[in-house]
């Protein structure tokens, strides 16, 4: 294999890159301690969490676990220990994904002298990586896919943009634990799977298997993520031909076979913990305002509102408009995802979601919005103005960067609308 020096310093480029990701991610959760809100293991992290060790250390007896364990965790997961059950919410996928650090991590905890219990502070730094090593996977595939339609140059400010100027940042640098830095990656997975498929014209069986695969971990980890499902199924270009191969008995039957496979840990964990393979685990929590849609609060309450704290998604959505007004593919489908999604976040008991930075179940939908940002991008570096909306964009990030660092983490307003307490944290630094 021969190397030129552009692959060489494209390669010193990502390691660089990946590096530093992995000191700002380790840096902020070096002084926290384990037992901490800021840390890996914390609250729905844990919840997400909490199969491996169960499986694979305690195997599901509670009394096994560490005293208190899911107390000093946030409560992310509970160990009833009269019925003996380790009980949470959250589906298995991002557990999933997080196996091969955790293992990882737990063959080098006793060489290194810590506790091999699935919570000291080599798991923490395990999970740490897995987030980074997936958000870098995504990036890489991001690039790849967008260098198809757009050049170099626009596809890395794209990536750039993405990843300083949302909340895509606190999600996988910061709250890596959580769903959407795993969402983001698969994501990206499956749109450069349905988008290259005529690699696998001749080869169904295998195309049957990724699709299964992709697709099922896609809704193990969130299953709300079925609305990118129903978007990309219809993506263009060569959607006609694709469903016509993705029709014939070898793409379905993989496809199906895998799936199963996949589903199957879930269900069998719901039967251990009620007794039936299908159970809705948010119990008390709905989609109870889809008459009254919160959508204003959404988009620009202090508590989380996206345009508040991400304000260059407005970029994104000039150039969806643009995309739609020149008529380029996909910019219908992008839109009706990005409409259905705003709309059913909206309609969420808890429209704000806690924590978030804007509105977090947007992160993993950066993959697609990547594209109209590319296409506002391209045609903006042949405008006139592009120095002033580089200046803007610029200051965006900046701003997005300096409101993640400056609290810690969940709005401590009195309410919706407690723009005193914004003002606060938007002129001031934490002591």
């Amino acid at each position: 294999m021969s190397f030129t020096r552009s692959s060489v310093v494209r390669l010193l480029f990502w390691l660089l890159a990946t590096a530093m990701l992995i000191f700002l991610a380790f840096n902020r959760h070096s002084k926290t301690g384990i037992y901490y809100y800021r840390s890996q293991i914390f609250a729905d992290k844990a919840g997400y969490y909490v199969y491996l060790p169960a499986a694979l250390i305690y195997h599901f007896d509670a009394h096994a676990f560490p005293e208190k364990v899911d107390s000093l965790t946030g409560k992310g997961f509970q160990l009833d220990l009269h019925a003996n059950k380790v009980i949470t919410k959250y589906n298995y996928g991002v557990a999933l994904l997080e196996f091969p650090f955790f293992m990882a991590a737990h063959l080098l905890s006793t060489p290194l002298g810590f506790e091999d219990n699935g919570f000291s502070l080599i798991y923490h730094w395990a999970l740490d990586l897995s987030a980074i090593f997936y958000l870098m996977m995504a990036f890489w595939l991001l690039f790849k896919w967008l260098s198809l339609s757009f050049s170099k140059k626009t596809t890395c400010l794209t990536l750039v943009i993405l990843f300083l100027g949302t909340n895509l940042f606190y999600y996988s640098i910061l709250e890596g634990s959580m769903s959407h830095v795993y969402s983001f990656f698969l994501f990206a997975t499956w749109i450069t799977l349905i988008t290259g498929w005529k690699k696998y014209a001749n080869r169904p069986v295998i195309f049957g298997l990724l699709c299964g695969g992709i697709a099922s971990m896609i809704l193990l980890v969130r299953p709300v993520n079925v609305i990118f499902l129903m978007a990309t199924f219809f993506f263009q270009p060569g959607f006609a031909k694709r469903i016509r191969f993705q029709l014939h008995y070898r793409f379905i039957i993989p496809f199906l076979m895998v799936a199963v496979i996949l589903a199957f840990p879930q269900l069998a964990y719901w039967n251990y913990l009620s007794g039936d393979w299908l159970l809705y685990t948010y119990e008390g929590e709905s989609f109870s305002n889809w008459a009254n849609p919160q959508l204003i609060p959404l988009l620009f309450a202090p508590n989380n509102g996206l345009l508040i704290y991400n304000p260059v998604v407005i970029f994104i959505f000039i150039g969806l408009v643009w995309m739609i007004r020149d008529q380029k593919a996909n910019g219908y489908l992008i839109l009706l995802a990005t409409i259905l999604l705003i709309y059913a976040s909206s309609a969420w008991w808890i429209w704000s979601f806690g924590c978030g930075y804007g509105v977090r179940n947007l992160v993993e939908y950066y993959t697609l919005l990547s594209i109209p940002l590319a296409w506002f991008l391209q045609n903006l570096m042949n405008g006139r103005r592009r120095l002033i909306f580089g200046i803007l964009i610029l200051l965006f990030c900046l701003y997005n960067l300096k409101m993640i660092y400056s609290y810690g983490g969940c709005w401590f307003g009195d309410g919706t609308w407690d723009w005193d307490q914004y003002l606060h944290w938007l002129t001031n630094w934490p002591a």
